[in-house]
């Protein structure tokens, strides 16, 4: 059996060259990673600037005052202050029918529209939550509205809360102004 030593010599030296470009790589990342962490090396990534910048704050006038007395901020109620459990209860018939449709809102979008995409019955229109030993009054959108002038909401949440703020300014667009 004979060796090809030409081969074999030639073989040896690429293992050579692969693993000292390995080692190079991995020397240049180390180096490349103290650089980063060490602020001695990366002066250049520091601002020239020594000073301290102040930066005044934008003049923003005061809200304006309401003539709302401390009290009037509550809803008066003719409820019964008790513990109550909004979540517990039974869906009731209500005569009365909805504060809006999906035919006098102009928040509710196309694809969320019962109506327009073809629901057949209206009955599911014309029920109401009630709580069990609670009394809920009806939404008073004009109430609403006085008690939140002058004040900043934000409503922050998922689609289902995008729906309960889509029914709000529904509720609220029956306020005629």
């Amino acid at each position: 059996m004979r060796v090809n030593w030409i081969s074999f010599s030639t073989n040896k030296h690429h293992h050579i060259i692969v693993k000292l470009a390995v080692v190079v790589l991995l020397l240049g990342l180390a180096f490349r990673l103290f650089v980063a962490h060490y602020k001695g090396f990366a002066s250049d990534l520091e601002s020239p600037v020594s000073e301290k910048v102040q930066v005044r704050a934008p003049y923003v006038e005061p809200p304006v005052l309401v003539g709302i007395s401390e009290n009037e901020d509550h809803m008066h109620l003719d409820v019964i202050t008790e513990k109550c459990d909004l979540f517990k209860g039974d869906w009731i018939p209500n005569p009365s029918g909805p504060s809006y449709t999906n035919e006098s809102c102009p928040w509710i979008e196309n694809h969320q529209n019962c109506m327009k995409n073809g629901r057949p019955d209206f009955g599911y229109l014309y029920w109401k939550w009630k709580p069990h030993d609670c009394q809920l009054p009806r939404f008073n959108a004009e109430r609403f509205l006085e008690l939140m002038r002058n004040k900043a909401w934000a409503l922050i949440g998922d689609s289902i809360s995008r729906n309960h703020a889509q029914s709000l300014l529904c509720m609220l667009s029956t306020v005629c102004t």
